[in-house]
């Protein structure tokens, strides 16, 4: 038998201390061993709950509403022409005067046309008498049939011109067709007119008409009698400005550039705050929504394709899917996968899992 050289015992000596070193390792300083079964130990599993904000889901009633720009137009914008030549003697009202139906506005110099109308007259009670005393030679057959006749004729005839004189004269003055704003004044006073020039522009805007286009799809929830609210064409501070108007008319024909329905609105216009011209809002109620579930748009978690929103339950957050319907005012309209008094996550929820633990906390 070989005796064991040197070499071999510090080669034996090497192994002994490197069995001993890992021996060693699966034990505490202590000398007590750290397994799985130790006290340190924390399941691969567990998760530490997140904080979260919840909100109880109710039934409310949600207007879906679509607001449009629209044009103001005078109800009625009438411009008025002279009916008769001459110059012009007499203007009554300013601009931006209120008119009342027929109130004179201009006046033409009338002494030809009264002058014309005397010889009217004069020739008119001399063709009468004249009737009178053929007609009565008639009866005792003392004149002929063309006589009367001849008589007849010429009193209708003068009787013609004294009503087209009288006309005449009356058309001398012109008047308001309506109740309205002396807008513009178009002649000066001793200017000659002629007829058919344009005298004056009267508009009238105690009631009004806002004309908007509407989209084609929208004209499905669009029809005459319809209320809608004018607003200001303002962003801010127009609380409490609205008036309610009334669709009076709704095109049948699109326009072919716009694809667009012109839509005609009737307003009454109360202290005169609108005016013709004027750019404005209309906000239609396109559809009632009654016993709605809403929920805060940003409570809904868009992941993969999928839109689904958080629940606590028994402090635990659950996935549900939703159904999503028209988002109005902030909000969107659930139709499935939400009930009424469950807790919906509204903070957090972009940090929490499905079966996640979770904290409610105060918003």
């Amino acid at each position: 038998m070989n005796r064991p050289t040197r070499r071999h015992v510090a080669i034996a000596s090497a192994v002994l201390s490197i069995i001993l070193t890992a021996s060693l390792t699966g034990c505490g300083r202590d000398g007590r061993s750290e397994g799985p079964g130790s006290s340190n130990d924390q399941g691969p599993n567990e998760v530490r709950p997140k904080n979260v904000v919840v909100q109880v889901t109710t039934l409310e009633t949600v207007e879906e509403t679509l607001t449009l720009p629209g044009t103001v137009e005078a109800w009625e914008d009438l411009t008025l022409s002279l009916e008769q030549s001459g110059t012009i003697r007499w203007i009554g009202p300013t601009e931006g005067d209120s008119l009342a139906a027929d109130e004179p506005v201009i006046r033409i110099d009338t002494d030809t046309l009264e002058s014309e109308l005397d010889r009217k007259q004069t020739e008119y009670d001399l063709k009468k008498k004249n009737l009178d005393r053929v007609e009565s030679l008639f009866k005792e057959e003392l004149v002929s049939q063309k006589q009367y006749d001849d008589a007849r004729l010429a009193f209708e005839v003068a009787k013609v011109d004294l009503t087209q004189s009288r006309i005449d004269l009356e058309k001398s003055t012109l008047r308001s067709p309506i109740d309205g704003i002396l807008d513009r004044l178009l002649v000066d006073r001793g200017e000659y007119g002629t007829v058919g020039m344009a005298a004056a522009v009267v508009v009238q805007i105690d009631r009004l008409k806002v004309i908007v286009d509407v989209p084609e799809k929208d004209v499905p929830h669009t029809a005459v009698g319809q209320k809608v609210t004018v607003l200001p064409a303002e962003v801010k501070g127009v609380d409490g400005l609205g008036v309610t108007g009334r669709i009076i008319h709704v095109g049948y024909k699109a326009d072919p550039i716009t694809r667009t329905y012109r839509t005609k609105i009737e307003i009454t216009n109360p202290g005169r705050r609108y005016r013709p011209g004027m750019i404005v809002r209309i906000r239609f109620v396109r559809r009632v929504h009654e016993n709605a579930l809403a929920v805060p748009l940003y409570a809904i978690v868009d992941r993969e394709g999928e839109k689904f929103v958080f629940v606590v339950e028994n402090g635990v957050a659950i996935k549900r899917l939703v159904h999503l319907g028209p988002v109005v005012n902030g909000k969107v309209v659930v139709y499935g996968g939400l009930q009424k008094g469950e807790q919906l996550v509204i903070k957090g929820q972009q940090l929490i899992m499905d079966g996640n633990p979770v904290n409610l906390v105060s918003g």
